[in-house]
């Protein structure tokens, strides 16, 4: 359907409260790619959150695969996103029950890696991940920090922010995975620092050799590298980090995960 018909009502939990989950896969000419790794995450955290979903992955990657076809979209590179909300409901903050969900799939182009300008980042200082909290795990539409980080990140003539956790450790950029490359060797977060286990980071993990520490602002400012991973972008390095130059794409270690990465779907 076009978009301005969509018929999500102003009633929506994922209006008023945020009351929801989302996923964003890459399509390129036409293939999703790691969707059963994508829709087998929004199903859990779906259970999590407690909202009932009752579509397979099966009926996902169909319905996924219907959405690509219908808009012609078998050349180049596309986003395609899942939205969950828990659905209508009357005011307060406890959900009816049972509740009727909200699923909206929407796919739209995505820009080639080449394309996008390089990333200077900076550690945001105007919020703080909660590691004690659920949702730091949890792909959900809660994102006002990550936006207050990256419009601070802004106001210092940056891309992008390194979000610290309660305890002042590294737990993730505003929309991606923290890398970094220290003697040689790829470091990233582990999940008890609030970072949320994203596709590309996990594929990382099966496929190099990575350790998972805690990471402190000044190990990232030392670091030889740093790396942001998403599912859209793959693996990017920075260009810079709290006004530090850094390899960026002259990186020689970047092709090397890039590779790492599957280019189709197995599914």
């Amino acid at each position: 359907m076009d978009a301005a018909a969509t018929p999500v009502g102003i009633t929506d939990r994922g209006f008023t409260l945020a009351d929801g989950i989302f996923d964003t896969l890459l399509v390129i000419d036409g293939q999703p790619l790691l969707t059963e790794a994508h829709l087998t995450r929004l199903q859990d955290h779906a259970r999590q959150v407690r909202i009932p979903l009752a579509l397979s992955v099966a009926d996902l990657r169909k319905a996924a695969l219907t959405l690509i076809q219908k808009n012609g979209y078998t050349k180049g590179r596309y986003a395609l996103r899942t939205t969950l909300t828990r659905g209508p409901a009357p005011r307060g903050l406890l959900p009816p029950e049972p509740p009727t969900p909200t699923l909206l799939m929407t796919i739209q182009p995505a820009p080639a890696p080449d394309t996008i300008p390089p990333i200077h980042a900076f550690t945001a200082g105007s919020t703080r991940r909660n590691e004690h909290s659920p949702l730091s795990r949890i792909k959900s539409l809660q994102y006002g920090d990550n936006l207050l980080a990256l419009m601070e990140a802004r106001d210092k003539g940056g891309n992008e922010a390194v979000l610290l956790n309660t305890a002042g450790h590294a737990a993730c950029a505003t929309a991606g995975n923290i890398f970094i490359r220290e003697g040689g060797k790829l470091i990233t977060p582990p999940l008890k620092d609030g970072v949320l286990n994203g596709i590309v980071r996990e594929t990382l993990l099966r496929q190099t050799e990575t350790r998972e520490e805690s990471l402190t602002v000044k190990r990232i400012q030392q670091a030889e590298a740093i790396y942001i991973t998403s599912s859209l972008s793959g693996v990017r390095g920075l260009s810079s980090f709290d006004g530090r130059a850094l390899p960026g794409a002259e990186d020689p270690f970047l092709k090397e995960m890039i590779t790492s990465l599957p280019q189709k779907d197995a599914a």
